[in-house]
């Protein structure tokens, strides 16, 4: 028996843990000069942070209801409205002493669930793309990697 793929398929996990600076941080000062304030607005409970820092400026996007935006996506965040997640792509490999082994693409985290399926397509076509690198390092050849890519199932979030 050689070495053979089996299933490939493409997983949406949930990121537990995302980097969201992008948008802005809490804090209990502000930080930037267009900082809101929680408080005053009647937005911050018990033990929260009373200030949010948003990451831009209305000057540095051009758009002056920036800072406003920023905070009100993060706290859309908060309330579970949105996630972010990761896209891997895996190939179930079966090894000639009948060992199975699962190979999988780098992944990319940090997308928002409520993204365009469209950019979905995309990052999955990248990832699928990353896999077949993968097998093709384990030595196997276009025509088992095209066969086994017939039937990409799909899982999760």
């Amino acid at each position: 028996m050689k070495k053979q793929i089996g299933r490939v398929w493409i997983e949406r996990r949930v990121d537990s843990d995302p980097g969201l600076s992008w948008i802005g941080e809490y804090s209990n000062s502000p930080k930037v000069d267009w900082a809101i304030d929680r408080a005053e607005r009647g937005d911050q409970a018990v033990r929260e942070f009373r200030y949010f820092n948003a990451a831009h400026s209305g000057e540095q996007t051009g758009n002056p209801n920036s800072p406003e935006e920023d905070y009100q996506r993060m706290e859309a965040y908060n309330r579970g409205d949105w996630w972010c997640v990761g896209v891997i792509a895996k190939a179930e490999v079966r090894m000639p002493s009948g060992v199975v082994q699962t190979i999988r693409s780098c992944g990319l985290w940090g997308i928002e669930s409520d993204s365009a399926e469209e950019y979905f397509a995309d990052v999955e076509k990248e990832e699928l793309s990353g896999l077949r690198e993968e097998l093709t390092s384990l030595g196997f050849g276009a025509r088992a990697i095209a066969y086994a890519f017939r039937n990409v199932e799909r899982r999760g979030a």
